[in-house]
């Protein structure tokens, strides 16, 4: 289970819509406590992902071999600099948190994770993801990556 209060799901639909049509994406800075996860704080940055983050990240890629096509862009990708992990992650040190979770939205699709962010998933954290329209959050969910690397749904409660 994810817990956020009322303030932090408004900040994040604020962002996910600020950045509409693009993906917005951040951390969930938090800790665990028992079973479920207290977000204590929001962490959004800057969608960085390019083209050539996708080139530089493939392992398909071979040296030499012309680039894939592909019709990705920030309107269906997101990227986090490791530069920003690095800072969200000191900080939390600082306040006796951890990096809890990645949150992104999804422009007019689904709140459900793609197969892109299946393959960028690590098993330690809850993917929080927002259906964004024009000028809408329709849902928010919340995902955990389990050990067949298919991701599990869990439940995202509003607290004091």
């Amino acid at each position: 289970m994810l817990q956020l209060t009322a303030q932090q799901l408004e900040q994040l639909h604020h962002h996910a819509l600020s950045c509409y049509p693009e993906e917005c994406c951040g951390l969930l800075l938090g800790n665990d406590q028992g079973g479920s996860t207290q977000v204590s704080q929001i962490w959004s940055v800057e969608n960085s992902w390019t083209e050539d983050f996708l080139a530089a990240s493939s392992t398909e890629q071979l040296e030499g071999a012309p680039k894939a096509k592909t019709n990705a862009s920030r309107r269906n990708r997101f990227a986090i600099a490791p530069i920003d992990f690095l800072r969200a992650q000191k900080f939390a040190r600082s306040e006796k948190l951890n990096v809890v979770g990645i949150y992104h939205s999804h422009p007019n699709h689904p709140a459900v994770p793609s197969e892109y962010d299946r393959q960028i998933a690590w098993s330690q954290y809850s993917y929080l993801i927002m259906s964004v329209a024009e000028d809408d959050v329709t849902k928010t969910r919340s995902w955990k990556l389990a050990g067949d690397r298919q991701f599990l749904e869990e439940s995202v409660t509003i607290v004091d």
